[in-house]
């Protein structure tokens, strides 16, 4: 038996390899950066230009992707640039504020403010948050501002809009699944500052993965998807495999516990999604009988809202779920046939 003070290192050839796994990711888990619960951008760090209206934007002061890989968040206007500008004392923040830009490039007050968020693990893939607020500069002047949140489908989910004010004007949403907010105002006078979001959930983009089986006649079905995973969604994200065997019953499942990639008897397939799985109804591939024509696709959102009951259902966002689909060959090992996978994330 070994000493109390013994190491991990000595003990691990007596562990199970799971639970040593088990323990290795929980002490990563612990280990992990936490993403902050709310983000506050004051922009006082940035070099700023003076607040001159219709002056071109140094390249200095314009603000776009500074913040994508550190919080996912896009700036842009009529140019793909906001302005950061120096506005001292009558600030929230002192000293800077952000105003927007003309399509030429210069400083337009005028001009819309536009927000986007996305990954910061990979930027070229969307994300979404559920609070956005922003104040404007604390000299009120006769006006409004509006605030705007759009959904990843471009779909107006939330907007409010507000007089100048005392002490700045203060636009704010709580609404779950805002991919990308637009601040208007009328008099053409004030700047914004203290942008304010909770920190964003991802939703990377799709990823394929593992390896088809071969069909008895040669088909390697694939799969791919079209439209958003939204948590909040009826319909808009249809996976389809596509060059299955023709006139074959099949069906797509998924699972909620990541890959794998497991034999699928003594054939080529292979089962790429871990258990438990949710199957959906099976349906015919339709095509030719002994051509790889048919194709097998599900609306994944119109599914899990007509089942509510349905594996990971209700989902709230940020959930990875891997999906494949199987079919009848009675020919191949099994008397079935897998193709590959994909796996995304689902978004608010």
């Amino acid at each position: 038996m070994r000493g109390r003070n013994a190491t991990v290192a000595q003990l691990a050839p007596e562990l199970d390899p799971m639970i040593q796994l088990a323990r290795v990711l929980t002490l990563l888990a612990l280990l992990a950066p936490a993403l902050p619960a709310q983000v506050v951008l004051t922009f006082d760090t940035f070099p700023a230009m003076s607040n001159s209206p219709g002056a071109t934007v140094p390249a200095a002061a314009r603000l776009s992707n500074q913040y994508e890989t550190v919080h996912g968040v896009r700036f842009s206007s009529l140019s793909s640039f906001v302005a950061v500008i120096v506005h001292g004392a009558q600030t929230p923040s002192v000293p800077n504020i952000i105003g927007g830009t003309s399509a030429t490039g210069a400083l337009s007050y005028l001009a819309p403010l536009h927000m986007m968020f996305v990954d910061p693990a990979n930027p070229s893939g969307a994300a979404t948050t559920n609070f956005v607020s922003i104040r404007g500069d604390l000299t009120p002047i006769a006006g409004t501002a509006t605030m705007r949140a759009f959904a990843l489908d471009g779909t107006q989910i939330g907007s409010v809009t507000a007089p100048d004010a005392a002490g700045g004007v203060l636009l704010s949403l709580s609404v779950p699944g805002i991919h990308r907010v637009e601040v208007t105002q009328t008099s053409g006078t004030i700047g914004m500052d203290n942008f304010t979001f909770n920190a964003v959930t991802p939703c990377s983009p799709i990823q394929r993965y593992c390896t088809a089986g071969t069909t008895t006649n040669g088909c390697v079905p694939a799969l791919s998807a079209s439209g958003t995973a939204r948590a909040a969604a009826t319909s808009g994200f249809v996976v389809t495999a596509q060059g299955v065997e023709g006139q074959k019953q099949g069906l797509l499942f998924y699972g909620l516990q990541g890959g794998q990639a497991q034999a699928w008897g003594s054939g080529s397939s292979f089962l790429c999604v871990k258990s438990p799985t949710q199957r959906s109804s099976p349906t015919n591939s339709g095509g030719t009988a002994d051509a790889c024509n048919g194709a097998l696709a599900l609306d994944w959102c119109a599914f899990v809202a007509a089942n509510p009951s349905a594996l990971g259902a209700p989902f709230s966002g940020g959930e990875q779920v891997s999906i494949q689909a199987w079919f009848r060959d009675p020919a191949a090992p099994l008397s079935t046939n897998l193709s590959d996978a994909l796996t995304f994330v689902v978004c608010p």
